[in-house]
């Protein structure tokens, strides 16, 4: 084999070693596109069951067992749970964590509940309205990303 032979030999080794290592990139990073979308999934279905929990609950403390037709009788917020270890209204979810392992993945959920007024829910207000909104964030440590769900509940009385 003279010395042209033997750099053709050499050069198609570098390529063919080049393109091995770029189809392993490419693999690596499937896999975390696919490890990441999993996790998204378990975050959002874990944030899905504690806004789904939430909602089950009366409004607030105060309409449990009586309509109100006045919103200043209303729990004022800061909201604080009225029982400790009783989550027995919406608002009771202010402050609520939760720590979750799935299929050896840890996930913590944090929530608050904010009153909102129906047109403007993205921003929170301080006196009370006949809207709440939940947003619950979960993080695990082996995403970058947080995933945040929110939910608006809405007290309605009838005459």
């Amino acid at each position: 084999m003279n010395l042209g032979q033997s750099l053709f030999a050499i050069g198609a080794l570098i390529l063919l070693s080049l393109n091995i290592m770029s189809v392993n990139t490419r693999i690596l990073r499937t896999d975390e596109v696919a490890l990441n979308s999993k996790i998204g999934v378990l975050a959002t279905s874990i944030g899905t069951s504690i806004i789904e929990d939430a909602s089950k609950l009366p409004f607030d403390e105060k309409t449990q067992h009586a309509a109100l037709s006045d919103k200043n009788l209303l729990t004022p917020s800061p909201f604080v749970i009225e029982n400790p270890g009783v989550y027995d209204d919406f608002d009771d979810y202010n402050g609520y964590t939760k720590t979750d392992t799935v299929f050896t993945i840890p996930f913590k959920a944090i929530c608050s509940v904010d009153y909102v007024n129906a047109t403007n829910p993205d921003k929170a207000v301080a006196n009370q309205t006949w809207h709440k909104k939940l947003t619950v964030k979960i993080t695990t440590p082996f995403s970058q990303d947080t995933i945040k769900l929110s939910t608006i509940y809405s007290y309605w009385f009838f005459r």
